[in-house]
């Protein structure tokens, strides 16, 4: 049975009780994962075409599948639990991987149900944010560090809180900075970003 049939169902008064609302998250029109110990347990019809896969290729397996790296999948974990802990809420840019195996940049939302415990349940939502091709090629040839770099930058964060996040030195953080301000000619850091989320 769907994870959703597990989820509290409120009872409306009018015809809108009739809504089936497993269908409803099927057909949501943003990608949707929900994930158990960050085991993916169900998705709806958007997150199989984003990530180009099968229901099957998605229900019971890891969150690992769909990241470039096992090394990345893990740090991410490492990082979300805190900021989910805390926000009970979180979003991120970053790279992820498909089925096929290609690499996208995508927008990542998610909502823990229970923040002591940010992984126990939580809904993920993904936008991919698939530029020109010329700006996917570039993403995939980011370094692990640098793609983290990039993602916190887009969020505003200076070099001294990127560090902080990292748990790298400030100056570690501007000489990834400068890397990818060559690697994306951009001039300056809101240059940088625009060119990230262009």
């Amino acid at each position: 049975m769907p994870v959703l049939s597990d989820m509290h169902r409120s009872k409306l008064p009018d015809a809108t009780s009739r809504l089936d609302y497993e269908e409803l998250f099927r057909h949501l029109p943003v990608a949707a994962i929900v994930a158990r110990e960050r085991v993916m347990v169900d998705c709806n019809e958007r997150a199989v075409g984003l990530f180009r896969a099968h229901r099957l290729d998605i229900i019971g397996h890891s969150f690992s599948v769909l990241y470039p790296q096992q090394k990345d999948f893990a740090e991410t974990g490492r990082r979300l639990a805190p900021l989910l802990a805390n926000r009970a809420e979180f979003s991120d840019d970053r790279i992820m991987r498909r089925i096929d195996g290609s690499h996208f940049w995508v927008t990542v939302r998610g909502f823990a149900f229970h923040p002591q415990r940010p992984f126990e349940l939580a809904v993920w939502t993904f936008t991919d944010m698939a530029g020109d091709a010329r700006r996917s090629e570039l993403a995939t040839r980011l370094t692990e560090r640098e793609r983290d770099v990039a993602a916190l930058l887009v969020h505003g964060l200076t070099s001294k809180e990127i560090g902080k996040e990292l748990s790298i030195s400030p100056r570690t953080v501007d000489i990834h900075r400068a890397s990818l301000l060559r690697k994306y000619g951009a001039r300056t850091t809101p240059d940088l970003i625009a060119r990230l989320l262009a």
